[in-house]
């Protein structure tokens, strides 16, 4: 850090909040507060201006809310750390705001301790979550991961018709007897096939094709 004195900017909408965060970290020893913002489109004016190591960041604030915010800073400067403060561990910015590149995530309960911790933590580059916060991200990850449509699903009716046709064994001129459609019409949609599932061939296909039970092997 280039620093001895860690430079922390505050974002938040309601002025008794920075006022009460402003004074709290007047008291913690390396820490400075450089400037304040009082919305999303402020916090990211300031923060290119000041340059600070940490951001405290609203997430609910007017003209721009905390997640883009911390977007926009995180693409200018990437090494300033924004620690989202939210009242709650189900608010529906969560997921969005560690994708936007916030280091840490805190509730606002935490103590005065806790957040100069925090505050001293992301300055080194680490990255922190209150543990209800962390449970919250990682049943977000698993829910969209289940979510995630697979390359497949992608196909339409007679791709996957021809898909099928092909993992049975089928040559070309095969499944074109077979689906009623022309050679060249076979091979059109092959190339479309191989470019949704992301392979090179047509052993690649196949295996695809076997390894989501696409087709029925004796």
């Amino acid at each position: 850090m280039s620093h001895e004195t860690i430079r922390v900017l505050i974002a938040d909408d309601h002025p008794i909040v920075r006022e009460g965060l402003r004074t709290i970290l007047g008291f913690q020893e390396g820490i400075e507060v450089v400037g304040e913002a009082s919305d999303g489109l402020e916090a990211v004016d300031l923060a290119q201006k000041l340059l600070p190591e940490v951001v405290l960041m609203d997430i609910r604030m007017s003209k721009l809310n905390g997640v883009e915010a911390t977007r926009r800073i995180k693409a200018h400067n990437p090494e300033i750390g924004v620690i989202v403060l939210t009242n709650y561990d189900d608010d529906r910015y969560v997921f969005e705001g560690v994708e936007a590149g916030a280091s840490g995530y805190l509730l606002k309960d935490i103590s005065f301790d806790e957040l100069s911790e925090a505050i001293h933590r992301v300055a080194r580059g680490e990255s922190l979550m209150a543990p209800s916060v962390l449970r919250k991200v990682l049943d977000e990850f698993a829910h969209r991961a289940e979510e995630r449509e697979l390359p497949h699903e992608g196909l339409t009716p007679r791709e996957l018709e021809v898909l099928q046709s092909l993992a049975q064994g089928l040559k070309n001129e095969e499944i074109a007897k077979e689906l009623f459609i022309t050679g060249k019409t076979v091979k059109s949609h092959l190339g479309s096939i191989f470019s949704k599932l992301g392979v090179n061939d047509r052993s690649q296909a196949i295996l695809y094709a076997i390894k989501h039970k696409l087709v029925d092997i004796d």
